[in-house]
């Protein structure tokens, strides 16, 4: 059953199904948004008006025709066309769903909302830890990984270097090749940090073979030697059974002041060396890099070499780097 309403705009007659009543629907004159009203409310309470009754075409077959009088004639053809034509055409009016619109525009400022709370944070947030109170603003350097130098000194990890020149001597062993890239990431950040104490360095590649060097001089650390470190230690493919004693006498015929022994393997066998460095007076860390399970006998060896040497040892974790 269609509902007649009247538009609020053009105030032309419109049709729409009693299914929509309480909802919007469009104008088909104008297409503007009318409001249809519920069906109750078109007529006061206990006015609406009954619907009307038909008449007989034709007397109650119970009653005679009088006498001579002749039968109505049919209606010609057409006849009923013409009635319904003097009906006035009220076209239907489009439903409009303005819940589904409302529920799409809610969602689309729920997004934008979101998307603006997450921008926020990413710019508001501190990067890193912050100085602690008492702390003096200007000797402090904000980290910038696991491996950072210190802040008065060059060094790895959180060991800074007190003399120098400095040999980074680094195990090429199959036993790296999964940790390679950490010990090349780690001698690099190191390199970097040497130019605040004017150090000098030299890289050690411990083989199965033979031990190689960097450069037959020692070179100056910053910027510069990390790239000269970064294009020797690229070329490198680890593998084989390295020598870490026969290395760090290698490293030690070059009269260095700290040596940073990088290894992922027990150095038991070069506790020999590390006792001739200490009478050197040469100071031996060792940076322990492990994969993807941490061997307690490694760092317990490394631990007792660099103590050997009057040195510190640290631990890390391939995932750090």
């Amino acid at each position: 059953m269609a509902i007649k309403i009247r538009c609020s705009e053009c105030r032309k007659k419109v049709s729409i199904d009693e299914a929509f009543a309480g909802g919007m629907c469009r104008c088909p004159y104008c297409k503007a948004l009318v409001f249809v009203p519920e069906e109750s409310s078109q007529f006061p309470a206990g006015t609406r008006p009954a619907a009307p009754q038909s008449r007989p075409d034709a007397p109650s077959p119970g009653r005679p025709a009088a006498p001579g009088t002749p039968p109505p004639p049919p209606p010609p053809p057409g006849a009923h066309l013409a009635a319904g034509q003097d009906h006035e055409h009220i076209p239907m009016a489009r439903p409009v769903k303005i819940q589904g619109i409302i529920t799409i525009v809610l969602l689309a400022l729920l997004v934008l909302m979101v998307a603006g709370g997450i921008t926020a944070a990413v710019h508001l947030l501190p990067d890193g830890p912050q100085p602690k109170p008492g702390d003096d603003p200007n000797d402090y350097v904000p980290p910038e990984g696991p491996l950072v130098v210190t802040v008065q000194k060059a060094g790895v990890s959180d060991i800074a270097f007190a003399k120098g020149p400095v040999i980074y001597c680094i195990d090429a062993g199959s036993s790296m090749r999964t940790t390679f890239d950490g010990a090349h990431a780690m001698v690099r950040k190191s390199v970097e940090s040497l130019k605040k104490s004017d150090l000098k360095f030299t890289i050690l590649l411990c083989g199965e073979e033979e031990d190689k060097f960097m450069s037959p001089e020692y070179v100056d650390g910053g910027g510069k030697g990390s790239d000269a470190a970064k294009e020797f230690l690229e070329l490198i493919q680890p593998g084989g059974a390295s020598d870490i004693s026969r290395a760090l006498k290698a490293a030690l015929a070059r009269k260095p002041g700290t040596i940073v022994l990088v290894s992922s393997k027990p150095v038991d066998e070069a506790m020999g060396a590390a006792a001739e460095a200490k009478q050197q007076g040469v100071v031996i860390h060792t940076i322990h890099i492990w994969g993807d399970f941490e061997d307690p006998d490694t760092a317990a060896s490394m631990k007792k070499l660099a103590e050997a040497a009057d040195g510190q040892s640290r631990s890390h974790s391939i995932g750090e780097f």
